[in-house]
């Protein structure tokens, strides 16, 4: 063998290999080129690359969460979009996007497209918008209410300090209550006050019906109720201007209470008797007597329709359609004027203050007329009706209601 030469052949120097430093992968998984390309070159082909792909990639979105205003304003995503992929893969109909409020209704047949993506990221922008807005709405109108509501506890002030409303509840003093005390265990036979305008004379025995656990009877309602209008008479600005009819009113008018007969009780309101006319009443009172039940019927001219208050919540539409037509003949009679009562509302007046016993019927009538009578609401309860008797008895031995 030849010096210088072997049998293998002789090994050459390998090439140097080039080294690069990693490359950082895009938003969509590509490669950037390297720094040893040329650059233009590389930027062109990248954005064409980067369309390309980014139109054939899927949009990664969730659907099971609401929409954030803060992850829009502060990551600039849609997580919610109102569209089933699969349904629309496998159905291959067009997707409407309405549930999203886009500004124009478009279909999109490629749910995947960066089109579809760009408009629903706009349309959630603008609903972020809408509901800021009405956000702020919100706001805004809860201070304007509690505004109102500060300036009507100060302008209405000055009435809370009136003793209007607390004159009802007024307790009886030590020298009432005993005068109602020996009152009511005076002889039956004697009679404790007459009142002469009405001639109702008013006995022990009558007088007891007031005592707890008692039905109230009809002299004690009849002298109740006038001296609840010499009271009117007496401040008629402080009190509604209204009219009392006795207990026996209704069965004059209803007979059996079935037949209809306004010429029984024509003459119960003329001029000459009240000195004015019902038309011009703000409220007419009826007491109704149901058998062994007090119940109270209420035209109410002032608010346009007729009131029909049972303490057992009861109703009697009957009740309401004579009063209705009672009405109507009385006005045509005395003031000569047609009304049409057919456009009046009928209430049977529901939140009202209801009795707990079988006795106490009459009281919870006689003072929802005296309430009624006042422009007050109905304030009281079951709870209030022993201090209601005495002070009932005390204003009739006073004859003089407060």
């Amino acid at each position: 063998m030849a010096p210088g030469k072997t049998r293998y052949p002789q090994v050459k120097t390998p090439l140097r290999r080039q080294v690069h430093a990693p490359s950082p992968v895009s938003k969509f998984g590509l490669f950037t080129w390297t720094r040893e390309v040329d650059r233009n070159r590389s930027t062109r082909n990248y954005n064409k690359s980067l369309k390309r792909n980014a139109l054939d990639l899927p949009l990664r979105y969730r659907t099971d969460r609401e929409v954030d205003d803060d992850e829009l304003e502060n990551m600039g995503m849609v997580e919610n979009v109102a569209m089933d992929v699969d349904k629309a893969e496998e159905n291959e109909k067009e997707v409407s996007l309405d549930d999203v409020n886009l500004k124009s209704s478009f279909p999109v047949t490629d749910v995947f497209s960066f089109e579809a993506y760009r408009k629903v990221l706009k349309s959630a922008e603008n609903r972020t918008c809408k509901l800021k807005d009405r956000g702020f709405g919100d706001v805004l109108k809860e201070r304007c209410r509690g505004l109102i509501r500060s300036l009507r506890s100060f302008f209405i002030q000055d009435d809370e300090e009136q003793p209007v409303e607390d004159e009802p509840f007024r307790p009886l003093s030590k020298e009432d209550e005993t005068a109602v005390k020996q009152a009511f265990s005076a002889n039956v036979q004697n009679i404790l006050v007459t009142h002469e305008n009405s001639n109702i004379d008013i006995t022990g025995e009558t007088l007891r019906c007031l005592k707890p656990g008692q039905w109230l009877n009809d002299e004690v309602i009849n002298l109740y109720l006038v001296l609840l209008k010499e009271r009117e008479a007496r401040d008629p600005n402080k009190f509604l201007k209204c009219h009392f009819f006795n207990t026996f009113f209704f069965t004059k008018l209803v007979r059996s209470g079935r037949e209809y007969n306004y010429s029984a009780v024509r003459r119960w309101t003329s001029m000459k008797k009240l000195g004015y006319h019902l038309i011009d009443c703000d409220k007419i009172f009826i007491p109704i007597h149901m058998n062994i039940h007090w119940t109270l019927a209420v035209i109410n001219i002032k608010d346009r329709k007729f009131q029909y208050l049972d303490s057992f919540k009861g109703r009697e539409p009957r009740i309401l359609d004579a009063m209705a037509r009672y009405f109507a003949d009385e006005v045509r009679d005395k003031s000569e004027v047609e009304v049409d009562v057919s456009h009046w509302r009928q209430e049977f007046v529901q939140d009202l203050p209801e009795q707990s016993n079988g006795f106490d019927c009459g009281m919870f009538m006689i003072k929802y007329i005296d309430f009624y009578s006042r422009g007050l609401d109905l304030c009281f309860t079951q709870e209030h009706m022993p201090l209601f008797r005495v002070r009932t008895a005390k204003e009739i031995l006073q004859l003089k209601a407060y």
